[in-house]
């Protein structure tokens, strides 16, 4: 990834424990406590070690007097450590006991503070000793709001690419009225909007994607790449080193990231299926191209590795530049093969890697023309593929966005399985923050 730019930020705190019954600790800290896996390694030796998310990190620093005063009001005698840590929760009275059960020790029971907590003392295996803390206040029940960027995924600068809203719901621990989800995807209006989610089913996070139109979308595309490069561009998954193979969760499947060593990122899609023949003629009247501008060894074909999209090959890369979508004729081709978008390409043989051109329409969900679409680079690597146009071992280059002015470069493969991947770069140049969750009006109807 791209080094950071300020020498002094400090990106993650994170605690390191040795704890000898690490068994116990795992058990304790993840499966009690709660806290999520971020990440797990074995080395020699039987060396392990596992990476909790914890939330949000403070370091709170105390002078001699504020540790006894503490120690006053939660136990009522000395008792901390040099070094002790503090978690907040939803409730410290079940969390105090659940960890009991578990074997950790009491210090002192669940203690209403004067600051208006409810705080217990435990001691847990690793040596640590631990505050659970309740707020009761109301500061407690204040949302705050939550972050959101924008993210210029395959560009090759600032400003180029493929806009994507990210919006990171990482910590958002209450309940999402479904209809918010589209809502603010139709307020951020970029071609999606992905909202990160903690992660389940084995998966690092969830990601859920829509439309400006407020439709759902399960690709694995720019829509994905784009919120793991915030994550990892913004430190929210600690230090990644090339070869970390990171567990996406999208569309219901659990897929790889990979972070490669030029700091690209690598997305595994699913096997490829290849689905129903498209009449050329219809296609290219809905384009605005003649039947003659579409090529004859690769006619029209549905191709599926997360996203059912129409590979349509072209002979020229002047009829990709004149092609000239009719919106409900260009809807009408895609519903009679059951596809989400159409894809138009144009292999430049004068490149010495195989390189091609592209654009992509899917005017049924709101999307005219699309700068950059990870999506269908994957389809389109595989249909290559099939046809001997692209080898196991090549890196087919696409290039999207040029008639838009906002050219984008994607890089996709197909390995030995038949699975296709895409890999890519992006550039986060808007960041900020938006309104928390909350219950969605329904719409006022005259």
């Amino acid at each position: 990834m791209p080094e950071n730019t300020r020498s002094n930020e400090v990106r993650q705190l994170r605690v390191v424990v040795e704890a000898a019954d690490y068994e116990a600790a795992v058990a304790l800290y993840r499966d009690v406590l709660g806290l999520r896996s971020e990440a797990a390694y074995a080395g020699e030796g039987d060396a392990r070690v596992v990476i909790l998310d914890a939330g949000r990190a403070t370091l709170e620093l105390a002078n001699p007097a504020q540790r006894a005063m503490i120690d006053r009001v939660e136990v009522g005698r000395p008792a901390s450590p040099h070094i002790r840590l503090a978690f907040q929760v939803d409730d410290a009275a079940t969390a105090t006991d659940a960890l009991v059960g578990a074997g950790a020790a009491l210090v002192a029971p669940p203690t209403k503070t004067p600051w208006d907590s409810l705080n217990s003392r435990l001691e847990t295996p690793g040596d640590l000793q631990i505050t659970l803390f309740q707020e009761l206040g109301a500061e407690a029940a204040t949302p705050t709001d939550v972050p959101f960027a924008l993210v210029d995924v395959f560009g090759d600068a600032p400003l180029t690419g493929n806009p994507l809203a990210v919006v990171d719901l990482t910590d958002w621990d209450r309940p999402v009225d479904e209809a918010w989800y589209p809502t603010v995807a139709r307020e951020l209006n970029q071609s999606e909007t992905t909202f990160i989610l903690p992660g389940r089913d084995g998966a690092v996070r969830e990601l859920r994607s829509f439309t400006a139109g407020g439709v759902e979308v399960f690709g694995a595309g720019h829509n994905a790449l784009g919120a793991w490069w915030w994550l990892l561009e913004t430190g929210r998954l600690g230090r990644t080193e090339p070869g970390t193979e990171i567990v996406q969760r999208i569309g219901g499947r659990n897929l790889p990231v990979v972070v490669r060593d030029d700091g690209r990122l690598d997305m595994r899609q699913t096997a490829a299926r290849f689905g129903a023949y498209a009449d050329p003629a219809l296609v290219a009247r809905a384009v605005g191209l003649d039947p003659d501008d579409i090529s004859e060894e690769l006619p029209p074909q549905v191709v599926d590795t997360g996203a059912n999209h129409l590979m349509v090959l072209l002979r020229s890369g002047d009829a990709l530049a004149v092609a000239t979508p009719d919106r409900p004729a260009l809807i009408a081709v895609a519903r009679t093969v059951a596809a989400q978008g159409v894809y138009l390409a144009w292999l430049d043989g004068a490149q010495p890697q195989p390189t091609v051109h592209t654009r992509f329409f899917n005017p049924g969900v709101g999307l005219d023309e699309d700068p950059a679409t990870g999506s269908a680079a994957g389809p389109l690597a595989a249909l290559l593929h099939r046809h001997e146009l692209l080898a196991t071992d090549q890196r087919l280059t696409i290039v999207q966005g040029e008639k838009m002015g906002r050219r984008s470069t994607i890089t996709a493969g197909v390995d030995p399985d038949g699975v296709a991947a895409v890999s890519g770069r992006g550039f986060i140049t808007v960041r900020g923050s938006i309104h928390p969750p909350s219950p969605v009006a329904p719409a006022r109807r005259s």
